[in-house]
């Protein structure tokens, strides 16, 4: 997965003169390619809200940020080596590895909200590794109604 992830990286690099062309999401991208990778998301639309559904395992939800800027969605998080060993609370210092598979992750993700998005509404859960963000949709406006008019005949 690290070399593909390299491999991207390598084919994302872009000139500099074109990197500009891009937005801003796209060039977060190039350079958090693992992070992006890592995150996998599905995106709902109901009536009322767009829901977005992230796996982030193992982070404790004061290492997961969540924000609203420029109408796009930033999700991340990280997750920290642990000072103590399962549920016994043995220090590390005193602890022997023998194996170590579990590695500090970092997840990252970014989504252009849609125009009808309510960016001041947001609703967000996190149980069993996976983060929910709920995201209400705006009162549809009346004048995106279409509107007859009658013309008088004179």
């Amino acid at each position: 997965m690290e070399t593909l992830a390299r491999d991207v990286e390598r084919v994302l690099n872009l000139p500099e003169e074109m990197e500009k062309t891009l937005n801003q999401p796209a060039r977060q991208y190039v350079k958090n390619t693992k992070a992006l990778f890592r995150t996998q998301a599905d995106i709902y639309e109901y009536p009322s809200h767009y829901s977005f559904v992230l796996d982030m395992p193992g982070l404790k939800v004061a290492n997961i940020k969540v924000k609203v800027e420029n109408g796009v969605l930033h999700v991340s998080g990280k997750k920290k080596k642990n000072k103590k060993i399962g549920d016994l609370g043995v220090e590390i210092e005193e602890a022997k590895a023998i194996r170590i598979e579990r590695r500090r992750a970092r997840y990252m993700r970014k989504f252009t909200l849609p125009v009808d998005a309510n960016e001041e509404d947001m609703k967000v859960v996190y149980r069993d590794g996976v983060l929910t963000v709920n995201v209400s949709k705006k009162p549809k406006e009346e004048s995106a109604k279409p509107k007859t008019v009658s013309i008088p005949i004179s």
